[in-house]
């Protein structure tokens, strides 16, 4: 369980660093579509927040066959990838919370303009 709990950590940081590097095009496209979070806030939809994690931890793709072929409810896989929350309180808040081991950003790469 260590695993899963370490990979869902890095995928809520590149999800973070994400959300930061594309704040506002963001805010735009949730002022059509977004989703409740558990804390009072809202996120982007469940499609959009797997697709951008797929595209950014290609590890990932290997468990979404079996994640989906056990649940396809996107809503389900988001929180159990750690992700049904709202990435603006989490990022104006100056925390991560559920990080296992701050230290672990100097080592994840940071997405570029290119």
């Amino acid at each position: 369980m260590a695993f899963f709990e370490n990979f869902t950590s890095v995928i809520r940081d590149k999800w973070l660093d994400y959300v930061r590097a594309n704040r506002n095009w963001l805010e735009v496209q949730m002022r059509g579509t977004s989703v409740r979070t558990p804390e009072g806030g809202r996120r982007p939809s469940s499609f959009l927040i797997l697709g951008v994690v797929n595209a950014l931890e290609p590890k990932l793709s290997n468990l979404m066959t079996p994640f989906y072929q056990l649940n396809s409810d996107e809503d389900a896989l988001v929180e159990v990838l750690g992700l049904n929350f709202d990435p603006e309180m989490v990022l104006d808040n100056g925390s991560v919370k559920q990080t296992i081991d701050a230290s672990s950003e100097d080592d994840m790469p940071l997405l570029t303009d290119g």
